[in-house]
């Protein structure tokens, strides 16, 4: 076996990387394009300097692996977690069971560790990451809503002046404004708040009513400036497509948006949003307990102290909706007893939310972790 180097990627590689990257996915699924699908990333109006954040294995000078993790911000009211999304996770496949995923996702924790993320976001394999600490966490709401069901329960909804064009630069200032209202959200920027919508292949739109700028949707996305125009964009989005339903999801604090949906939805289920790596307990306990009480439901005093097996003990208590999570130099008799994947099931796994979790008061569980589908990696 050729010696591998494990490097950080340099300035000026992102082409041999895209090329790499495109490669790999072409080979285990349906043609990609990098530069089209990712553009906040990949793209060439991208920021610079995305190459550091990527984790290579070379042989020969060629890149036989990539792992990479882009750092942003997630907004939870008034409070912020630093987090990176892990993406573009690939080895060639002529140098697979050689151990360089293993290797990259090791060197991408403990940097991770070394910046004092607060957590790590992906998508993928349940299992397949589970091995590296990623488990399955937050809740978001998620509707079917069919033809028929426009019909019926939005009759009255006039949809007249309701239209949609290409979102465009102009009208990001505008549309970010309103993104900005949601109170779980990621930390974007004005200038790069369309290249947000456009990953993964979105279109995102223009909502306009009689012909002035209302609000954008973008897959999944959808914001207006006056949530009376929701019922009616919902009938219009509804019917001018060709399949018979279409899937409207919602962050469990956006009660009007829960108000609308439940009332015309044909269904509705209860789905977790990503699978995370929780890096800082204090903080993300804090935050999100928090979160949870001023947002979305309450949560009870109370007290209790942790022992996660991989990452410490801590005292974690709630008084009034504030709470405080505090690492201990050890734990103390009668601690709650988790290992590290148990812990975030416990706080944030749906099962454990309706199942009971080891001592853990169930205000406590189901923890509100989300963000929107166009901000992942």
């Amino acid at each position: 076996m050729a010696q591998t180097v494990y490097t950080n990627g340099t300035p000026g590689e992102m082409p041999e990387i895209i090329d790499f990257i495109n490669y790999v996915f072409s080979q285990a699924h349906v043609p990609h394009d990098f530069k089209v699908l990712l553009p906040k990333v990949y793209g060439d109006d991208a920021p610079l300097g995305a190459e550091r954040f990527h984790f290579l294995a070379k042989q020969d000078g060629k890149i036989v692996g990539c792992v990479a993790c882009r750092p942003t911000e997630l907004i939870f009211g008034d409070q912020t977690l630093s987090c990176g999304f892990v993406g573009s996770v690939s080895v060639h496949p002529y140098h697979r069971g050689e151990g360089h995923m293993k290797r990259l996702m090791g060197d991408l924790i403990a940097e991770a560790r070394n910046k004092k993320y607060d957590m790590l976001i992906l998508g993928g394999q349940r299992q397949r990451y589970n091995y590296f600490g990623f488990e399955r966490a937050g809740l978001k709401l998620n509707y079917t809503i069919t033809k028929t069901n426009v019909r019926h329960a939005l009759d009255g909804a006039d949809i007249s002046g309701i239209a949609f064009r290409p979102l465009t630069q102009e009208d990001a200032p505008m549309c970010y404004r309103l993104w900005q209202r949601n109170s779980a959200r990621a930390a974007r920027t004005p200038e790069g708040f369309l290249m947000e919508l456009r990953s993964w292949n979105r279109t995102p739109e223009a909502v306009l009513t009689d012909g002035a700028l209302a609000g954008y949707v973008a897959g999944g996305e959808l914001e207006v400036a006056d949530t009376a125009l929701l019922p009616g964009l919902i009938k219009a989005l509804v019917l001018r497509g060709n399949e018979p339903s279409r899937r409207f999801s919602a962050a469990l604090s956006d009660r009007e948006k829960i108000g609308i949906y439940s009332a015309v939805s044909e269904d509705c289920s209860l789905s977790a949003v990503e699978m995370i790596n929780v890096l800082n307990w204090s903080k993300v306990l804090k935050t999100l307990l928090e979160y949870k009480h001023a947002h979305v439901s309450p949560v009870s005093d109370g007290e209790c102290a942790l022992d996660i097996a991989e990452d410490g003990a801590f005292r974690v208590s709630v008084q009034g909706g504030i709470a405080q999570a505090e690492p201990l130099a050890s734990a103390p008799r009668g601690a709650q007893r988790f290992s590290h994947l148990l812990a975030q099931r416990a706080f944030f796994g749906i099962s454990e939310l309706f199942m009971g979790a080891d001592g853990i008061d169930r205000s406590w569980r189901g923890l509100p972790f989300y963000m929107s589908e166009q901000d992942g990696f």
